[in-house]
C-alpha cells in the first residue's frame, strides 16, 4: 500500500513539473537584440485628414507625408542601445477641398528658388542620437535641436521674430522632446515581462498625441512575432495660431522580426473628434475630426563594422 501511495505521489510530482515546464517554455521574452554595426532602412507613409464643419459647411485638410527613415546602431549598452537616427528622403504635400493644392514639397530635389524646398531640403541626412530601451522605450534624443537650428538658419530669414515663431513651430515636430515622443510610437510595443500567445500587457504614449494602450501576442515562431493594440488616445495642442482638443481610438499591428526585435511591417489608424479654435476666428470652437494612418515597411537591412 505504501509503495502505491509512494507511487500515487510520484506521478503528482511529475505531472505538475510537466505543466510547469510547459508553462514555462509556453512564454518567450520579447524586445530588441541588436548589435553595434546594423543599419535599418524604414519607409514610412502617413495621411491625416482633418475636416472642420461650422454652419452645414465642411472644410478637409489632407496632410500626406513620407520618406526613409535610417536608424544605425552606435554603441551597445547594459540596458539600452545608442542609435544614430537620420532623415534620408521626405515629400511633404497638403490638399485642401477649398483651396487645392497648397504644398508639395521633395525633400531630396530642392528648387533653388523655392526657399521652403530649401528649408524642408536642410533636414536630410543630419544625424540625431536616440537612446532606445530593450522593450522599445526611447529614453533620450539629442541633436533634435540642432536640426532644427539649421534648418531655420537655411531659410535666410532675417527678422528676429520670425525666425523665434520658425524655430519654435518647427521644436514642436522635430526637437529632441518631439522626435522622441513621434517615434516611440514605432519602437515601443514590446512588454517587460515573458509572455505567450494570447497575453496582454499595457503601456502609454506622451506628448501632443497621448495614448493608453492594450497589447496582445497575437503569433510568434523563430522568425516572427505579431503583435495587435488598441488604445484611447488623447490629442492636445496649443499655439498662438490654433489648438485642438480631440479624444478617439487608435489601433495597431505590427509585424517583427524576432531575431532582432526591429518591425518589419507596422500599421497605425486612429480617429479622435472634438473642438479647435484658430486666430483668424477668435474664440469661436469648431468641431473637428481627424482620421490619421501611418504605416512602416522595413526595406532594407545591413550590417556593417
Amino acid at each position: 500500500m505504501q509503495s502505491v501511495f509512494s507511487m500515487y505521489k510520484f506521478l503528482q510530482i511529475a505531472c505538475f513539473f510537466c505543466c510547469f515546464q510547459a508553462s514555462f517554455y509556453g512564454q518567450s521574452p520579447l524586445g530588441y537584440q541588436l548589435e553595434e554595426g546594423d543599419i535599418f532602412l524604414v519607409e514610412q507613409q502617413a495621411e491625416q485628414q482633418i475636416v472642420q464643419s461650422l454652419d452645414g459647411n465642411s472644410h478637409q485638410l489632407t496632410n500626406r507625408i513620407s520618406g526613409v527613415l535610417q536608424f544605425r546602431v552606435m554603441q551597445v549598452r547594459d540596458t539600452t542601445y545608442l542609435l544614430e537616427f537620420m532623415f534620408r528622403d521626405l515629400v511633404f504635400q497638403i490638399e485642401s477641398s477649398l483651396q487645392g493644392v497648397l504644398l508639395d514639397i521633395h525633400a531630396s530635389e530642392p528648387e533653388p528658388s523655392d526657399t521652403q524646398s530649401q528649408i524642408f531640403g536642410a533636414m536630410l541626412n543630419v544625424p540625431v542620437q536616440m537612446e532606445l530601451g530593450r522593450q522599445g522605450k526611447i529614453h533620450k534624443v539629442n541633436g533634435g535641436d540642432s536640426l532644427v537650428a539649421r534648418v531655420v538658419e537655411q531659410s535666410g530669414l532675417t527678422d528676429g521674430f520670425n525666425k523665434t515663431v520658425m524655430r519654435k513651430t518647427l521644436e514642436q515636430e522635430y526637437g529632441s522632446r518631439a522626435l522622441a515622443q513621434s517615434y516611440e510610437q514605432m519602437t515601443f510595443f514590446y512588454p517587460d515581462r515573458p509572455i505567450a500567445v494570447g497575453d496582454q500587457w499595457k503601456n502609454t504614449y506622451e506628448g501632443k498625441l497621448s495614448t493608453e494602450n492594450s497589447w496582445q501576442l497575437d503569433s510568434l515562431n523563430t522568425d516572427r512575432a505579431v503583435i495587435r493594440g488598441t488604445a484611447t488616445l488623447k490629442m492636445k495642442t496649443a499655439d498662438p495660431s490654433s489648438s485642438m482638443d480631440l479624444e478617439g481610438t487608435q489601433t495597431t499591428t505590427v509585424l517583427t522580426s524576432r531575431p532582432s526585435g526591429f518591425l518589419k511591417e507596422m500599421k497605425v489608424e486612429n480617429q479622435a473628434s472634438g473642438i479647435s479654435t484658430s486666430a483668424q476666428t477668435g474664440d469661436l470652437e469648431i468641431p473637428t475630426t481627424i482620421i490619421s494612418t501611418v504605416t512602416y515597411r522595413l526595406i532594407e537591412q545591413k550590417h556593417v563594422q
